[in-house]
């Protein structure tokens, strides 16, 4: 059930009736852990057992920690969520490479296929749960007693199946009291809404168009094409997932509900590690608090910092997706996390002009979206080698997409600037969400596409 059909309208509508109706009696969580129960039931009626499964579990062994911090406890969670995580995820891809393993050490052995479905949003609400154990087990969390709280803290629609990952010790406290829904709530989650509805079906949903075609076929089209269709893409992911977390945001700020924002101007970012605190920040955050620091993070010596830096961004790369492309997306933004951290104290970087390195760092990420995007190796040096080769090919330009990312593009540096106060008045938001409106129904005819992060 997608944020832009009509579907989700007419389960939403209802939904938030009842919920302000009963927000302040016994009945609220109840009725948002079955709407949000029902909602994943809508993509799959198997979905919801492996959902409870780890709500369950983790919810009792979240109990356990309360009274005894024990590592073997927190083992348990871990084993349950990564081995639900890595059976529906990963094992494809493991069985794969050992076949190709034993084919290439002449084993006559023929491994059993694994096609099972992967539950949508699978790698979110594990990552929600295990957050939860984490914390109590390194003392940063209080327990949750009351079952229907946690179960609705996981489950909870608006951030089920792609996330923003938000953590139990901010969310739950909003879920267990009556959040006061005002006018200002309602018309701000209105905007928040329409603008990440403008930003999936006008934008990602237009530039897809022309992205397919390039990577589908990169070998029949030139350099310039080629380029076109690599910035189209660093655009596309952008406002495919910044929209699905700002429709998330919306829907939560239409009932109560303060989210975290998931998105904060990415692509004005001076270093890549600038980016990765401004791009996906829950989940970067996520990956900061349970893989980087537990590492030693930048306490320890600079080459252990640097090797820190780089596993967790090779982690992050698997996170995305069962491939060696997206080992290779993780393995280079690590290594420009570590380019970036010499840049810091260097004064020669810091008279740069803030607007070339904010180009320079967009086109650093350009290049590694395209062993993200790329279905193989192949097609990833297919794509690279004709940029820097400026091969003769056909020539594609998609002029309108590329006219509205430019005009989005420089309010985003604006909003950056010392201009954001001019910007955050209201009447230049009620313009600007006039003008999304407009768009909306002018250029949105597709409403259907999925999501790119759903598949993560």
């Amino acid at each position: 059930m997608l944020f832009q059909t009509w579907n989700f309208l007419a389960f939403f509508l209802p939904v938030l009736a009842l919920y302000l109706l009963l927000r302040k009696t016994i009945l609220r969580l109840p009725l948002l852990l079955v709407a949000s129960y029902v909602f994943y039931a809508c993509w799959d009626w198997r979905f919801p057992i492996f959902l409870l499964i780890i709500t369950t579990a983790d919810y009792f062994i979240g109990r356990g920690l309360e009274h005894h911090r024990k590592w073997w406890l927190l083992g348990l969670s871990l084993l349950l969520n990564l081995g639900v995580l890595c059976a529906f995820k990963y094992l494809g891809f493991l069985m794969e490479n050992l076949q190709w393993v034993l084919d290439l050490c002449h084993v006559e052995t023929e491994l059993p296929k694994v096609e099972w479905i992967l539950p949508v949003g699978l790698s979110f609400f594990t990552f929600k749960s295990m957050s939860y154990t984490c914390d109590l087990y390194l003392g940063r969390g209080r327990c949750e007693h009351n079952y229907l709280a946690y179960a609705t803290y996981v489950s909870f629609f608006p951030q089920l199946v792609a996330g923003p990952i938000e953590r139990a010790t901010t969310l739950i406290p909003q879920l267990k009291h009556a959040m006061p829904v005002k006018a200002d709530d309602i018309a701000l989650g209105l905007s928040v809404f329409v603008s990440g509805l403008f930003k999936k079906i006008v934008m990602a949903d237009m530039l897809a168009v022309y992205v397919d075609r390039v990577f589908d076929d990169p070998t029949s089209y030139g350099g310039a094409a080629l380029l076109w269709a690599s910035f189209a893409f660093s655009w596309q992911i952008y406002f495919d997932f910044s929209g699905y977390s700002d429709m998330a945001r919306g829907v939560a700020r239409l009932m109560g509900f303060r989210t975290l924002l998931n998105f904060d101007n990415p692509y004005s970012s001076v270093d890549v590690r600038d980016f990765w605190r401004r791009w996906h920040i829950s989940l970067s955050s996520w990956f900061r608090d349970y893989v980087y620091i537990p590492m030693g993070g930048g306490r320890c010596i600079k080459i252990r910092v640097w090797w820190n830096l780089l596993v967790t961004m090779l982690v992050s790369g698997l996170w995305h997706g069962a491939a060696w492309t997206f080992l290779v997306w993780g393995g280079l933004n690590g290594l420009g996390s570590i380019v970036s951290s010499f840049f810091d104290k260097s004064n020669w970087y810091q008279k740069i002009p803030k607007l070339l390195k904010q180009v320079v760092v967009f086109l650093f990420i350009t290049v590694t979206w395209v062993f993200f995007r790329a279905s193989t190796f192949q097609d990833a040096f297919d794509v690279l080698k004709g940029i820097f080769t400026w091969e003769e090919g056909e020539s594609l330009f998609p002029w309108i997409p590329a006219t509205l990312v430019l005009c989005t593009w420089a309010y985003g540096l604006l909003w950056s600037s010392r201009f954001r106060g001019f910007l955050e008045r209201r009447p230049c938001r009620i313009v600007a969400t006039a003008m999304a409106i407009i768009l909306i129904l002018l250029l949105g005819a597709g409403a259907n596409s999925q999501f790119i992060y759903q598949q993560f």
